[in-house]
């Protein structure tokens, strides 16, 4: 604990991005114990320390509890297309590590390790129905643990008699739930996207933003009314799609991209594989980021900024961004299109 804490302390970790969170807390926070997590399962209680720390670094850019959450941590554990943000969770990947020392029981590795364990313990007795006696040590009983829980996964996916075998990727996989895809996956996670702007689109599609109508309900504001207009309630969908403030940006960015600037429907619908469609997401993630950005302050500062300044704003970000995904793989048209947007 003291070193992941150690680390968010150190090397200008609070200053970093939302996007530049998850990558730390996947690549640095959630590897420093998994040595210990490929021997033994961790106690919950020292698992659940470990993600508590990771979700307050997540949200608040502090290892200490300031702050509620936008969205619960057992969601930005989940696989980005059924709607997370792909951190990896903890006791999934502890048993999933683990299960590897299942395998090499099941393969009869070429370890020694392996031939204490069938002098000592199993005795040419059935690994598959294999229980552990009440005198054999804490690990061994870990491992007998995972292997019951992860018995239908080698029967189900073969693991056993595939040619790469079992691995730690696939016994990750199969421990965590399966659900849906969600429909707006690829408007979120697509290659010409800013990350930055991922972070506020994310909650967005999942009702999970701290508006004033929201706080208003759990009593952290006197009204629910949208500052920058002041006769709404500030929902989503009022504060996005239906203010005259937003609505104006919106027509003057149709203007801008010569077509009519698109819903979010059309968006979820639309031919992913298409270079113009990524392009058209990528510029509907600006706007909704540079909407929010623009409330917060007025939230802070008690100042509106024209529309047709953010709308400038808008289309420099979407702009560059475009420039520097157009390449000689594209059509003409597509090509032509970008140009026209800078």
């Amino acid at each position: 604990m003291v070193n992941i804490i150690n680390r968010i302390r150190g090397l200008g970790a609070k200053k970093l991005s939302y996007a530049g969170r998850i990558t730390l807390i996947n690549s640095v926070l959630n590897t420093l114990h998994s040595y210990w997590a490929t021997m033994f399962l961790i106690p919950k209680v020292r698992i659940g320390r470990v993600e508590a720390i990771c979700r307050n670094y997540f949200w608040d850019g502090s290892p200490d509890y300031h702050i509620v959450p936008l969205v619960a941590w057992d969601r930005v554990t989940m696989p980005k297309d059924v709607g997370g943000l792909g951190v990896k969770k903890v006791e999934n990947w502890n048993w999933a590590a683990v299960g590897k020392l299942v395998n090499w029981v099941y393969t009869k590795a070429d370890r020694l390790w392996i031939r204490w364990i069938s002098n000592v313990y199993l005795k040419e007795q059935d690994w598959q129905s294999y229980s552990p006696p009440a005198d054999s040590p804490w690990t061994w009983k870990n491992v007998c643990k995972v292997k019951d829980k992860l018995k239908d996964g080698f029967g189900e996916n073969c693991w056993l008699p595939n040619e790469n075998g079992y691995t730690l990727k696939n016994g990750y996989k199969w421990l965590c739930t399966q659900q849906p895809k969600v429909d707006w996956c690829s408007l979120v996670w697509n290659s010409w996207n800013i990350p930055k702007h991922l972070i506020i689109t994310w909650p967005i599609m999942q009702e999970g933003l701290n508006t004033r109508a929201k706080l208003f309900q759990i009593g952290f504001c006197e009204d629910n009314l949208y500052l920058i207009c002041g006769d709404q309630p500030e929902t989503i969908t009022h504060l996005f799609y239906e203010c005259h403030y937003s609505c104006r940006i919106r027509a003057a960015l149709a203007v801008w991209m010569g077509r009519a600037f698109p819903t979010l429907t059309e968006l979820q619908n639309g031919r992913t594989c298409s270079l113009q469609w990524k392009a058209m997401t990528m510029i509907f993630n600006v706007y909704l980021y540079t909407i929010w950005h623009q409330r917060n302050i007025t939230r802070l500062h008690q100042s509106v900024v024209r529309p047709e300044l953010l709308v400038a704003q808008i289309e420099e970000m979407a702009g560059r961004r475009g420039c520097s995904k157009a390449g000689p793989g594209m059509s003409n048209i597509t090509n032509g299109w970008l140009s026209c947007l800078q």
